[in-house]
């Protein structure tokens, strides 16, 4: 049964049966899906955007990132949020990993690019974000960014982790 229905996502409770027979309630959010970028601006130097975020009721380091339209590609979707959000176009993009981000109550689907051959454009921000600037940091820079607690945002952490492998 949908209990909510979104703009971007949809939530629904349903009565599930797991092993043994157990039967227990789950809610879950539908989401259309999305794609992340890692995006190189040198061959060791990232771009991250600060990105108010409202629930976490705070300013976060991130990669670009996006929810998909009605009937577009995960690459469509990469490819305009690169450009929307930080002002490049990727002339090389390279599918990383798909992951689950949280897939206990979670149904999105995220696939995780890497961009490369950057071409500068300009940005286009959506009504409904937040984005404060964008920076470029090295990549092992990034990661003790991590260390430190800096960056805290899971896609991005896992993006500089997979890239750094």
């Amino acid at each position: 049964m949908i209990i909510y229905n979104g703009k971007k996502i949809n939530i629904r409770r349903e009565e599930v049966l797991l092993d043994k027979g157990r039967k227990v309630t789950r809610e879950v959010i539908e989401h259309p899906g999305s794609a992340a970028i890692i995006p190189f601006i040198t061959q060791d130097e990232i771009i991250l955007l600060q990105q108010y975020r409202y629930p976490m009721k705070e300013t976060l380091y991130e990669i670009p990132a996006g929810t998909l339209d009605r009937g577009e590609s995960f690459f469509t979707c990469a490819g305009r949020e690169l450009e929307e959000e930080i002002g490049y176009r990727a002339g090389t993009l390279e599918l990383l990993i798909i992951l689950y981000p949280s897939p206990g109550i979670l149904n999105e689907t995220m696939h995780l690019f890497k961009a490369t051959n950057l071409v500068k454009t300009q940005t286009n921000y959506q009504m409904d974000e937040s984005i404060k600037g964008t920076m470029q940091v090295k990549l092992h820079d990034a990661l003790e960014m991590i260390r430190k607690g800096i960056i805290k945002d899971a896609k991005t952490v896992c993006s500089i982790l997979w890239c750094l492998r």
